[in-house]
């Protein structure tokens, strides 16, 4: 069982990297010869890099607990791990927030002010609301994290702790106790955002194909098919992000103990939406999949 959860993992890692990387590169080679980067493009290319750094910090914490658990929890490589991917993951969840916040302002066709408004600031005021994000949850997490490191300066645990018990263990979980709740409630928030933004996506393509019915006329006008375009992908990486919210709720919560067979699937769990979301990005994105295709055609003319 273990090593097809092993397996399981692997290939969903190999994805991760594959899928995010090409996307970097892709994106990146346009940038080279336009040097211009349209905001959807930026989005795009932080969500990538952010999920392909945190999949490189995932495998290698992966390999370094399965390589010796002892030795992993008594050193300050846990601490490492833990802070790269705390935060990491925060940023790539609220990079995706903030994607699907763009394309469901460009996409809908509310006659609210507020939303006249916004489409036509969205590539503006999205890149800096995913900046002061990012930016709230690393201010509110420097108090513990400082406060940690200083009672840690002063306090010699080593002679007070159980004879198995490592100090990591019973001291390093301290600044992470207090950060795990910190993480929830930010990716609540983005969670919440991702399922409105979702919603109105729904929402605007019923009154839109609604009108249609009632004009009648023809339900496969480009304002519809715009819709259906961005709705079939929002709605399987929603999906997806109910199972990463769910199995982050439950792995920072401490709902089970954990052996190397239940950390194991944990990580799958929670890599399953990265990696299933940038091969629905790469075949859903018309420049991604143009360029996809592209690499084919010259792939089978070279053999």
């Amino acid at each position: 069982m273990g090593i097809f959860f092993l397996i399981v993992y692997e290939i969903e890692s190999l994805l991760s990297l594959l899928g995010n990387g090409y996307i970097i590169v892709a994106i990146g080679h346009s940038w080279l010869f336009s040097r211009k980067m349209i905001p959807c493009d930026f989005l795009l290319t932080a969500l990538s890099l952010s999920r392909f750094l945190l999949q490189w910090v995932s495998v290698s914490s992966q390999f370094a607990y399965f390589r010796s658990p002892e030795t992993y929890l008594d050193s300050k490589t846990f601490l490492a791990f833990g802070f790269s991917w705390m935060y990491l993951n925060i940023a790539s969840l609220w990079c995706a927030t903030w994607l699907n916040v763009f394309y469901c302002v460009k996409v809908t066709n509310f006659a609210h002010p507020l939303f006249v408004w916004l489409k036509s600031r969205a590539g503006v005021l999205v890149p800096r609301f995913l900046g002061l994000s990012l930016l709230a949850f690393i201010i509110c997490s420097i108090p513990p994290i400082l406060i940690y490191f200083e009672e840690e300066k002063h306090h010699n645990l080593t002679g007070n702790l159980p004879e198995n018990t490592s100090q990591i263990e019973a001291h390093g979980n301290d600044v992470f106790t207090f950060l795990h709740p910190l993480q929830n409630y930010f990716t609540a928030i983005g969670f919440s955002i991702c399922l409105t933004a979702s919603l109105l996506v729904l929402l605007s393509l019923w009154r839109h194909t609604r009108h249609l019915e009632k004009g009648r006329l023809g339900t496969k006008d480009f304002s519809t098919q715009a819709h259906l375009r961005v709705m079939k992908p929002l709605l399987l990486l929603l999906f997806f992000y109910i199972l990463h919210f769910s199995a982050m709720m439950i792995t920072l919560g401490n709902v089970f103990q954990y052996g190397k067979l239940e950390r194991l699937i944990s990580d799958i769990v929670l890599s399953s939406y990265p990696s299933i979301h940038s091969i629905i990005m790469i075949f859903t994105n018309p420049k991604l999949r143009e360029l996809y295709i592209h690499v084919l055609n010259l792939g089978r003319s070279a053999s």
